[in-house]
C-alpha cells in the first residue's frame, strides 16, 4: 500500500536495461553487489513509492547495519533535525514541523523514514536548500561564493561541476517539451485576438508572477521551473519528471522536484546561526548570468557530495538514494557527480516510469534508462494531483 492506494505486481513490469523481462527478485539479488543504488521516482506515482519500499527492504537485507537511506526530499540544513528524530530526541510532530517535508511525505516518504528509524539506519538529508538553487538561477554560480562558510556547508564544495554534454542534451529536450506544453495551455486558456499570442500571459506562465519561474520534483522555489508541468510534458499527464527530485524533483528534486523537482519549503536555520548574513553586509549579487541548468546541477552535485561524504566518513557503508528520475536516468546527473567525487563507486540504477501499458517496453524510449527499468501503470491514482501541489 502507498497511502490508501493498493499496488500489486499486476500494476507494473520490470525489465533489464535492454528490455529483457526481469523481476523484483532479480533486483534484490543484485543489491548486494553495489555501494549505491539510485531509485529514480516519479514523485506522485504510487508504483515508484512501492518500488522504493521494496528496494530499501532489500538493501537492508543485503547490507544490514551498513545500509543507509539518502533522500532528495530533505536538504542538508535539516540533517540535525533528521538525526534528532531518528535518535528519539524529538517527537514526530516536531520533526515534521521543523524539517519542512514535502507535502506528500505522509503517504510517500514516511514509510521509508520509519523503516530506517525502526532498523537504526542513517538517513541522509542530501539535497541543497532550494533558496541557494534559486540564487544560482537568478544570479549565477558565483553568487554562492558570497555566502557564509556555514551556508556553503549546505551545498557541494565550490565550484561544483557542470552538467555533462549528455545531461545537457536531455535537459534541453525536456525543457523544450515543457515550454511547448505550457505555451499550448496558455493559448487555450487565453486565446488572443486574431490568433495573436497573449505575450504577457505567456510570460507570467513561463516565469511566474513577478517575472520569476516557479521551480517545483520541480518545486524549488522562486526562479525555478514548475517540475510538475515539466514532468507532465515529458511523461504525460498524471506523471512527473525528476528530477526532482526533474524531482531533484519534481523534474526527482531541481524539485527544478530536485525536481518534480518538487521540494517542500526549505527549513531556515535558527536566527542565532545567522548563516546567511555576514557581520558586515556583503556586496549584493548582480542579476543575470544564472541558469536553471546550473541550479539543477547544484542539486545533482550536492546530493552526490552528501552520498560521497557519508561513504567516506563511514567506511563500508552502503547508500540507497531516493530521487526524482531525471537526476539519475541513463546514469547522468547525480551519478556522474558522485563518480567525480568518489571514483570507483559501484552504482546500480533503478528507473521507474509511468506508462499506459506496462507490458510494452519501448526500445527507443526506455532502453538504457537504468540497470532495471520499472514500467508502472499510469491508470493508478496519483498520490497527489500535480495541478494542486
Amino acid at each position: 500500500m502507498v497511502g490508501d492506494i493498493s499496488v500489486s505486481g499486476d500494476d507494473y513490469r520490470i525489465y533489464r536495461s535492454d528490455g529483457t523481462p526481469s523481476s523484483l527478485a532479480e533486483i534484490r539479488a543484485a543489491l548486494g553487489d553495489y555501494d549505491v543504488v539510485f531509485v529514480g521516482e516519479l514523485h506522485n506515482d504510487p508504483v515508484s513509492h512501492a518500488i522504493e519500499q521494496e528496494v530499501l527492504r532489500g538493501w537492508y537485507a543485503a547490507h544490514g547495519s551498513a545500509a543507509a537511506l539518502s533522500m532528495e526530499m530533505f536538504a542538508r540544513d535539516v540533517q540535525y533535525i533528521v538525526d534528532e528524530y531518528l535518535g528519539g530526541f524529538i517527537t514526530e510532530a516536531h520533526f515534521q514541523q521543523a524539517s519542512s517535508p514535502w507535502s506528500n511525505y505522509e503517504t510517500d516518504y514516511k514509510p521509508l523514514v520509519e523503516f530506517a528509524r525502526e532498523n537504526d539506519l542513517a538517513v541522509i538529508a542530501a539535497n541543497a536548500p532550494r533558496r541557494y538553487a534559486n540564487m544560482v538561477t537568478r544570479f549565477g554560480r558565483p553568487a554562492l561564493g558570497m555566502l557564509s562558510d556555514q551556508a556553503k556547508s549546505f551545498v557541494a564544495p565550490l565550484p561544483y561541476g557542470s552538467a555533462s554534454a549528455r545531461y545537457t542534451e536531455q535537459w534541453n529536450a525536456v525543457m523544450a517539451e515543457a515550454m511547448a506544453s505550457m505555451t499550448a495551455e496558455m493559448e487555450e486558456a487565453n486565446p488572443a485576438p486574431e490568433g495573436e499570442m497573449d505575450h504577457a500571459a505567456m510570460h507570467e506562465a513561463h516565469h511566474g508572477e513577478g517575472s520569476e519561474m516557479e521551480h517545483g520534483e520541480m518545486e524549488h522555489g522562486e526562479g525555478e521551473m514548475d517540475h510538475a508541468a515539466m514532468q507532465e510534458a515529458h511523461h504525460g499527464e498524471g506523471s512527473e519528471m525528476e528530477h526532482g527530485d526533474m524531482e531533484h524533483g519534481d523534474m526527482e528534486h531541481g524539485e527544478m522536484e530536485h525536481g518534480e523537482m518538487e521540494h517542500g519549503a526549505g527549513k531556515e536555520m535558527p536566527d542565532d546561526a545567522d548563516h546567511q548574513r555576514a557581520t558586515t553586509a556583503p556586496a549584493q549579487p548582480e542579476h543575470g548570468g544564472g541558469s536553471m541548468l546550473d541550479a539543477q546541477s547544484l542539486w545533482d552535485a550536492t546530493m552526490a557530495w552528501s552520498i560521497a561524504e557519508h561513504l567516506t566518513k563511514r567506511p563500508g557503508s552502503k547508500v540507497a538514494h531516493m530521487v526524482g528520475g531525471f537526476h539519475s536516468e541513463t546514469g547522468t546527473g547525480t551519478p556522474e557527480h558522485l563518480l567525480r567525487y568518489r571514483p570507483g563507486t559501484s552504482i546500480l540504477i533503478v528507473s521507474v516510469q509511468s506508462v499506459e501499458d506496462p507490458t510494452a517496453f519501448d526500445s527507443e524510449e526506455h532502453t538504457g534508462l537504468g540497470d532495471f527499468v520499472v514500467l508502472g501503470s499510469a491508470s493508478l491514482p496519483r498520490t497527489y494531483e500535480t495541478r494542486e501541489r
